[in-house]
Protein backbone atom coordinates (compact mmCIF):
# COMPACT_ATOMS: atom_id res chain seq x y z
CA UNK A 1 0.00 0.00 0.00
CA UNK A 2 1.78 3.50 -1.34
CA UNK A 3 0.94 6.96 0.80
CA UNK A 4 0.80 9.72 -1.55
CA UNK A 5 2.38 11.81 1.49
CA UNK A 6 6.00 13.02 0.89
CA UNK A 7 8.64 13.58 3.48
CA UNK A 8 12.29 12.80 3.92
CA UNK A 9 13.46 9.59 5.74
CA UNK A 10 17.07 9.67 7.00
CA UNK A 11 18.65 6.04 7.49
CA UNK A 12 21.66 6.77 9.61
CA UNK A 13 24.92 3.59 9.22
CA UNK A 14 25.77 4.53 13.49
CA UNK A 15 28.30 1.78 13.11
CA UNK A 16 30.08 3.62 10.12
CA UNK A 17 29.32 7.11 10.91
CA UNK A 18 29.63 8.17 13.83
CA UNK A 19 30.31 12.27 14.14
CA UNK A 20 26.88 13.59 13.49
CA UNK A 21 25.82 16.78 14.39
CA UNK A 22 22.40 17.76 14.01
CA UNK A 23 22.57 21.36 15.46
CA UNK A 24 23.91 22.95 12.16
CA UNK A 25 20.86 21.41 9.76
CA UNK A 26 17.40 22.01 9.53
CA UNK A 27 15.37 19.27 10.98
CA UNK A 28 11.67 19.78 9.68
CA UNK A 29 9.37 17.74 8.18
CA UNK A 30 12.38 15.01 8.33
CA UNK A 31 12.36 11.19 10.06
CA UNK A 32 15.24 9.65 11.30
CA UNK A 33 15.93 6.38 11.47
CA UNK A 34 19.30 5.51 13.70
CA UNK A 35 20.42 2.15 13.35
CA UNK A 36 22.98 1.07 16.14
CA UNK A 37 25.08 -2.08 16.27
CA UNK A 38 24.61 -4.76 18.45
CA UNK A 39 27.71 -4.17 20.59
CA UNK A 40 27.51 -0.36 20.96
CA UNK A 41 26.30 0.12 23.92
CA UNK A 42 26.83 3.85 24.90
CA UNK A 43 25.21 6.70 22.89
CA UNK A 44 26.72 10.13 23.62
CA UNK A 45 24.89 12.48 25.59
CA UNK A 46 25.32 15.57 23.55
CA UNK A 47 23.91 12.92 20.54
CA UNK A 48 20.62 12.48 21.84
CA UNK A 49 20.36 15.85 23.39
CA UNK A 50 21.19 17.19 19.67
CA UNK A 51 18.04 14.99 18.57
CA UNK A 52 15.59 15.03 21.26
CA UNK A 53 13.82 18.08 19.39
CA UNK A 54 12.33 15.50 16.77
CA UNK A 55 10.12 14.08 19.26
CA UNK A 56 8.12 10.88 17.66
CA UNK A 57 10.41 10.85 14.12
CA UNK A 58 13.31 9.41 15.46
CA UNK A 59 13.70 6.13 15.93
CA UNK A 60 16.42 4.21 17.33
CA UNK A 61 17.02 0.74 16.17
CA UNK A 62 19.61 -1.93 17.77
CA UNK A 63 20.11 -4.54 14.98
CA UNK A 64 20.22 -8.32 15.85
CA UNK A 65 23.32 -9.93 15.24
CA UNK A 66 27.08 -9.16 14.71
CA UNK A 67 28.14 -10.78 11.64
CA UNK A 68 29.22 -8.81 8.63
CA UNK A 69 27.07 -6.26 7.14
CA UNK A 70 24.41 -7.16 9.76
CA UNK A 71 23.75 -3.78 9.78
CA UNK A 72 23.73 -2.39 6.33
CA UNK A 73 21.35 -5.70 5.76
CA UNK A 74 18.86 -4.15 8.55
CA UNK A 75 18.87 -0.52 6.75
CA UNK A 76 18.33 -2.35 3.19
CA UNK A 77 15.18 -4.39 4.87
CA UNK A 78 13.73 -1.05 6.69
CA UNK A 79 14.64 1.01 3.46
CA UNK A 80 12.62 -1.61 1.11
CA UNK A 81 9.64 -1.44 3.30
CA UNK A 82 9.53 1.90 4.04
CA UNK A 83 10.03 2.64 0.34
CA UNK A 84 6.96 0.41 -0.42
CA UNK A 85 4.97 2.31 2.06
CA UNK A 86 5.57 5.48 1.25
CA UNK A 87 7.05 5.79 -2.57
CA UNK A 88 6.19 9.12 -3.22
CA UNK A 89 9.13 10.13 0.11
CA UNK A 90 12.56 11.10 -0.30
CA UNK A 91 15.29 8.49 1.23
CA UNK A 92 18.69 9.10 2.11
CA UNK A 93 21.15 7.08 3.84
CA UNK A 94 24.26 8.44 5.77
CA UNK A 95 26.88 5.75 6.07
CA UNK A 96 30.20 5.64 4.35
CA UNK A 97 30.10 1.81 3.12
CA UNK A 98 29.39 2.27 -0.69
CA UNK A 99 27.90 -0.86 -1.02
CA UNK A 100 24.54 0.68 -0.41
CA UNK A 101 25.33 2.17 -3.59
CA UNK A 102 24.04 -1.05 -6.48
CA UNK A 103 20.67 -0.91 -3.92
CA UNK A 104 20.16 2.98 -4.24
CA UNK A 105 20.46 2.51 -8.14
CA UNK A 106 18.08 0.03 -8.50
CA UNK A 107 15.79 1.75 -6.31
CA UNK A 108 16.23 5.06 -8.60
CA UNK A 109 15.13 2.83 -11.71
CA UNK A 110 12.28 1.82 -9.60
CA UNK A 111 11.55 5.90 -9.72
CA UNK A 112 12.44 5.97 -6.05
CA UNK A 113 13.85 9.35 -4.49
CA UNK A 114 17.09 7.50 -2.58
CA UNK A 115 20.42 8.67 -2.02
CA UNK A 116 23.73 8.39 0.03
CA UNK A 117 25.57 10.97 2.09
CA UNK A 118 28.93 10.06 4.09
CA UNK A 119 28.10 13.57 6.55
CA UNK A 120 25.56 14.75 7.88
CA UNK A 121 26.53 18.52 6.85
CA UNK A 122 25.90 17.09 3.32
CA UNK A 123 22.00 16.88 4.51
CA UNK A 124 19.51 19.74 2.48
CA UNK A 125 16.58 19.64 3.31
CA UNK A 126 14.10 20.86 0.73
CA UNK A 127 11.96 24.10 2.43
CA UNK A 128 8.14 23.25 1.89
CA UNK A 129 5.78 25.97 1.29
CA UNK A 130 3.61 25.80 4.41
CA UNK A 131 0.75 28.00 2.87
CA UNK A 132 -2.55 26.17 2.98
CA UNK A 133 -4.32 24.46 0.15
CA UNK A 134 -6.47 27.32 -1.09
CA UNK A 135 -8.65 25.25 -3.18
CA UNK A 136 -10.15 23.97 0.02
CA UNK A 137 -8.87 26.77 2.98
CA UNK A 138 -12.94 28.40 2.40
CA UNK A 139 -13.63 25.45 4.11
CA UNK A 140 -10.93 24.66 7.08
CA UNK A 141 -11.73 26.66 10.06
CA UNK A 142 -9.34 28.88 11.83
CA UNK A 143 -9.17 26.26 14.72
CA UNK A 144 -8.57 22.30 14.20
CA UNK A 145 -10.08 21.98 17.68
CA UNK A 146 -13.39 20.90 16.62
CA UNK A 147 -12.26 18.68 14.03
CA UNK A 148 -9.60 16.90 16.42
CA UNK A 149 -12.40 16.55 18.98
CA UNK A 150 -14.89 15.04 16.38
CA UNK A 151 -11.78 12.39 15.02
CA UNK A 152 -10.98 11.18 18.64
CA UNK A 153 -14.87 11.11 19.80
CA UNK A 154 -15.23 9.07 16.39
CA UNK A 155 -12.20 6.67 17.11
CA UNK A 156 -13.07 6.34 20.59
CA UNK A 157 -16.40 4.45 19.59
CA UNK A 158 -13.80 1.75 17.50
CA UNK A 159 -11.63 -0.35 19.63
CA UNK A 160 -7.72 -0.30 19.54
CA UNK A 161 -7.71 -3.19 17.07
CA UNK A 162 -9.58 -1.64 14.89
CA UNK A 163 -8.27 1.71 14.69
CA UNK A 164 -6.24 2.75 11.66
CA UNK A 165 -2.88 0.90 12.35
CA UNK A 166 -0.59 3.01 9.91
CA UNK A 167 -0.27 6.91 9.28
CA UNK A 168 -1.41 6.37 6.01
CA UNK A 169 -4.75 4.36 6.79
CA UNK A 170 -5.13 7.58 9.65
CA UNK A 171 -4.96 9.58 6.88
CA UNK A 172 -7.61 7.48 4.39
CA UNK A 173 -9.49 7.61 7.89
CA UNK A 174 -10.09 11.26 8.33
CA UNK A 175 -10.28 12.04 4.77
CA UNK A 176 -13.33 9.86 5.05
CA UNK A 177 -14.81 11.00 7.78
CA UNK A 178 -14.62 14.64 7.19
CA UNK A 179 -15.24 14.39 3.63
CA UNK A 180 -17.77 17.50 4.50
CA UNK A 181 -14.66 19.82 4.30
CA UNK A 182 -13.11 18.66 1.53
CA UNK A 183 -9.42 19.01 3.26
CA UNK A 184 -6.20 18.63 1.42
CA UNK A 185 -3.53 16.76 2.32
CA UNK A 186 -1.68 18.85 3.98
CA UNK A 187 -4.54 19.67 6.36
CA UNK A 188 -4.68 16.15 7.05
CA UNK A 189 -1.26 16.25 7.93
CA UNK A 190 -1.77 19.00 10.14
CA UNK A 191 -4.27 17.85 11.98
CA UNK A 192 -1.80 13.93 12.57
CA UNK A 193 0.70 16.32 13.80
CA UNK A 194 -1.22 18.17 16.16
CA UNK A 195 -2.29 14.21 17.61
CA UNK A 196 1.16 13.49 18.25
CA UNK A 197 2.36 17.15 19.44
CA UNK A 198 -0.89 16.76 22.01
CA UNK A 199 0.33 13.10 22.94
CA UNK A 200 -2.67 11.68 21.69
CA UNK A 201 -0.89 9.50 19.44
CA UNK A 202 2.27 7.73 19.10
CA UNK A 203 4.38 5.79 17.04
CA UNK A 204 6.55 2.08 17.31
CA UNK A 205 7.84 0.43 14.71
CA UNK A 206 5.68 2.23 11.57
CA UNK A 207 2.80 1.63 14.02
CA UNK A 208 0.53 4.00 15.72
CA UNK A 209 -0.25 3.93 19.17
CA UNK A 210 -3.53 5.65 20.44
CA UNK A 211 -3.56 7.26 24.01
CA UNK A 212 -7.13 8.01 24.37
Amino acid sequence: MSANSSKTILFIDYENVQNLNFSSIQLEDIEVKIFVGQSQNKIPFELVQSIQCLGHRVEWIKIEGSGNNSLDFHIAFYLGRVSHNLSNSKFIVLSKDKGFDPLISYLKKQNIQCSRIEEISKLKQTNKSKSPNTQNSQNFPKSTDTLISKIINHLSKITQNSRPKTRSSLRQYIKSLLRSHQLGEKQIDAIIETLFSENKLSEVSNRLVYQF
